[in-house]
Formats: structure tokens, C-alpha cells, sequence
């Protein structure tokens, strides 16, 4: 069965701001299927990037202008498709470890909100 974790993000500029993360534990190891994220919008210097890590290892580093824009997608008639992007990560996080996002923000704050596809194994 999967099961998905919903997550947001407030970016702040100049920094990166981590969500919650998906945890493992004993009762319920968890493998991570896949991370699918929104962006409200794009900073005119693109230099945001979404970020997921498992504990400290970086496992994907996506310049934000990757993912759908919330605001251009929802009013423009010649968009088609989804505004959610997906992200395949295929990972089993071991007991007591997490994943998780992060958005890492220059001189515009961006937000973003999404979640996490995952099995328990």
C-alpha cells in the first residue's frame, strides 16, 4: 500500500529551511518512493533550488525553475499538465533515519509544499 505525508515550506532569503522529514522507525521502516513538490512561484535570479537529503547525504539538488510554476500554471490556458512534479527517490531509510526537503532561497523567498510517496516494508 502507499501512503503519502504532506509537507510545506516557507523559504526565508538567504538560507535554507528544512520540513519535518519522513522518519523511519522499528514499528514502521519505510521506503521512500518518491518526493512530489509544487513551487509558488520563481525567483527572477534563478538561484533557488529544492533540496532532499537522507540524514546529511544530498540526494537531489533541482534548480526551482525544474518544477511547475503554481501561479503561471493555474491561469495560463497554454500549460497543460500537472503543477506537481515527482521527484523518484527509491530509497529504504533505515530505522531511527529521515528524509527529508529543503528549500534553499538566494535574494527571493520562494515557498513550496508537497509530499511524500512511501511504502511501509
Amino acid at each position: 500500500m502507499r501512503y503519502f505525508q504532506a509537507f510545506r515550506i516557507a523559504g526565508v532569503e538567504n538560507s535554507i529551511e528544512y520540513d519535518g522529514g519522513l522518519k523511519s522507525s522499528e514499528a514502521e521502516p519505510k521506503r521512500l518512493i518518491a518526493v512530489h513538490v509544487e513551487v509558488e512561484k520563481y525567483a527572477a535570479t534563478d538561484d533557488n533550488e529544492v533540496q532532499g537529503y537522507h540524514e546529511r547525504a544530498k540526494v537531489f539538488d533541482i534548480p526551482e525553475k525544474m518544477f511547475a510554476d503554481e501561479l503561471n500554471d493555474a491561469t495560463s490556458m497554454s500549460a497543460a499538465g500537472t503543477k506537481r512534479t515527482s521527484v523518484p527517490v527509491d530509497l529504504d531509510i533505515p530505522a531511527g533515519e529521515s528524509f527529508k526537503v529543503a528549500m534553499k532561497c538566494a535574494a527571493t523567498a520562494v515557498d513550496i509544499r508537497g509530499m511524500y510517496e512511501y511504502e511501509i516494508i
